[in-house]
């Protein structure tokens, strides 16, 4: 009978802890601060400001979003997606997003390249979707590759507070031979007259012997 009993009363321990642990994972938590005391009294907190800034794009219509895309067309449409989250302790006002848009591409739709706003709560992200084409004028040269590097910033009270980019790919054909000017192509024909200075240097010495 005892042993019943300490058991019974062990139980009903047990699911009152278990009772108080829930009631308090699920009471609202305040945001963690650092704390000083201040000099006569009261204390000085300091909350965390993070926030984490996405790009990525794809060419409409595709299904996944990617950090860069490859082989647009002509007259395709490219999509940008700019993800903004706070990821700090406190709401914050004065918000603002803004997108570089190189001079190769031509906006066609969506947000706009500069978007502000305030109450930006603690966990909660802004989305923004930038559409855009390429400018036809870009293919009017033969057989060239080239990619763009399309960035998007995010400030809080006019100061940065992050950054991402994602780059877009295009052309009309491939490139069939190496450029004949700029500094790569002269190291390469340097490279290639010295091979050939040390071979005719290589050969004489092997006939004299």
């Amino acid at each position: 009978m005892l042993l019943n009993k300490i058991y019974k009363i062990n139980i009903a321990v047990f699911a009152a802890l278990l009772v108080g642990f829930l009631i308090i994972a699920l009471l609202p938590r305040e945001a963690f601060a650092a704390c000083e005391p201040n000099y006569g009294g009261g204390e000085n907190c300091t909350f965390e400001k993070t926030f984490k800034v996405h790009k990525k794009v794809r060419i409409e219509g595709d299904g996944s979003w990617k950090d860069k895309v490859i082989d647009v067309k002509k007259g395709e449409v490219v999509e940008f997606r700019i993800e903004v989250e706070n990821t700090g302790e406190i709401e914050v006002d004065k918000m603002k997003m803004s997108d570089n848009l190189p001079d190769e591409l031509n906006k066609t739709g969506g947000s706009g390249l500069t978007e502000e706003w305030d109450n930006f709560e603690p966990g909660e992200s802004k989305r923004f979707i930038i559409k855009a084409k390429i400018n036809d004028s870009e293919f009017d040269t033969k057989n060239f590759e080239k990619c763009i590097v399309n960035e998007a910033k995010a400030k809080q009270d006019k100061k940065d507070v992050g950054s991402d980019s994602a780059t877009v790919c295009y052309g009309n054909g491939t490139i069939t031979e190496l450029p004949k000017t700029g500094a790569e192509s002269n190291m390469i024909l340097g490279l290639v007259g010295a091979g050939l200075v040390s071979l005719g240097l290589f050969v004489k010495k092997f006939k004299l012997n």
